[in-house]
Formats: structure tokens, sequence, C-alpha cells
């Protein structure tokens, strides 16, 4: 019988610690009204023009990362950061649309989850739309949610037993300078 207990009790601490601290949480919710606004301001929309994707908003530790479309007559994707830092801009494509829900990935066993955005985009070089992926990644040094597009072609192609290469990393909207 302490065998059984001992091991229940060593599974239950394996699953525990593979989805990293209590504190750690990445949940699905719904972006703040106040984030709509900021992001309608700094593009210059209406608020009701902003629309965030189904289940693409998730929250952690006080910050957000959401995927939303505009309305315009051209299909359009983009993902932004909001956290104590500010509002950034790290994803924008047109033409651009979601294919699903944002997935969770923790095949680093990091202390955040990776955030994958698979999209379909309008690829120049094929003349036609390409399914692409958006990964996201947490930066410990930056506090934040960051995408690599190593990262992205890792997840898709990428030799599992190799650390991903993180260096084209970016964590703020461009000209925002970090």
């Amino acid at each position: 019988m302490n065998r059984n207990v001992f091991v229940f009790f060593a599974v239950m601490l394996y699953v525990s610690s593979s989805y990293g601290n209590p504190g750690n949480i990445i949940e699905h919710g719904l972006l703040p009204d106040t984030l709509k606004e900021k992001i309608a301001l700094e593009n210059e929309i209406k608020v009701q023009d902003v629309h965030a994707f189904d289940t693409g908003t998730l929250s952690w530790n006080g910050g957000y990362v959401t995927a939303l479309v505009f309305d315009d007559t051209v299909k359009n994707c983009f993902i932004y950061v909001a956290n104590q830092e500010g509002l950034h801009n790290l994803f924008s494509g047109a033409p651009c649309e979601f294919a699903g829900s944002p997935q969770l990935e923790n095949l680093r066993h990091t202390e955040y989850p990776d955030i994958l955005y698979r999209i379909r985009l309008f690829s120049p070089t094929v003349g036609a739309m390409a399914d692409e992926v958006v990964a996201l990644f947490f930066s410990k040094d930056n506090k934040t949610y960051c995408t690599s597009q190593s990262l992205a072609i890792w997840y898709q192609v990428g030799n599992k037993e190799i650390s991903p290469d993180l260096s084209d990393s970016r964590c703020r909207a461009e000209g925002a300078g970090y």
C-alpha cells in the first residue's frame, strides 16, 4: 500500500512540475475593453472595428497575448502583446487569416509554454496563400512574450533534440527599441 501511495505522489509531482509553476498559468480569456481602446487608437480605427479572434486571447500573470482582426475589405491578422511595459504589435499581415485557436506547447520545458498561432498568409514568392506558424515564447529577461521566426520553423520542421535559436526574437513593436 505504501508503495502505491509513493508512486501516486511521484507521478503527481512529475505532472505538476511539467506544467511549470502554478503562478505561471496561461488562460484563455477576453480582451479587456481598455486594451481594445488602445489598439483602436494606435491604428486610428473605431473600437467596434477591433475584433479579437475567437479563443485567440490568452492571459498570463497580468499580461495578454491576443490575436485580432480589423474590419477591412482585405482579411488581416494582428498579434499584440500587452503587459506592464505597454502594448506591442508583434505580428501583422494581409491578406491573412487565423487557422484555429492558439496552441500551447511545452516541448522546451520552459517556465511558460510557447504559443503557436497557425495562419494562412499571402506569400509573394508563391503568389498564393500559404500555411505559416507565428511562434511566441516567454523571455525571462524581458518578462514578456516575444516572437521568433526560428522558433516557428523549429516547431514546423526542426530537430526537437536541438534547442531552437531564439536570436531573431522580437519582444516589442518595431521602432520601440529594446
